[in-house]
């Protein structure tokens, strides 16, 4: 009998759910844009806040690209205030170096194509990561 495959939306999830908690844990439970702490383990108010929008699949899950971001900042991001989205902008420079900005907004316009290899790898990765986070 064979294995019955995973539905594709169900891996993006599960790749989303690991991938921004390692964000979480990587960035310290901290805000790029304004530098508010929070509890180690924080979901609701201490989100990974995408700098190019999470509904380009060419980002998504680039490192430089997703950041902690408290809620309000994000929320304001979403809404484009141009002061956060310009402060989030020179925290990634300060952050990932000169030029960050630009190679994400290049990478935004690359072919990407999201396959059930990438998901699979990537949670398998992503998943190891966090648990080595949560261990520390």
């Amino acid at each position: 009998m064979r294995k019955k495959l995973t539905p594709l939306p169900k891996l993006i999830k599960k790749l989303d759910d690991v991938f921004q908690m390692c964000i979480r844990y990587r960035d310290n439970f901290t805000c790029i844009t304004c530098g508010r702490k929070f509890p180690r383990g924080e979901r609701k108010e201490c989100h990974a806040g995408h700098f190019i929008s999470r509904g380009v699949y060419a980002t998504r899950w680039d490192e430089e690209n997703v950041n902690c971001q408290c809620a309000a900042c994000n929320l304001k991001q979403s809404l484009a205030d141009v002061e956060i989205i310009n402060r989030y902008a020179r925290e990634l420079e300060l952050k990932y170096g000169k030029g960050t900005v630009d190679r994400l907004f290049e990478k935004k316009h690359q072919l990407f194509k999201l396959n059930r290899a990438f998901l699979e790898e990537n949670i398998e990765f992503y998943t190891d990561a966090l648990k080595k986070y949560e261990e520390n």
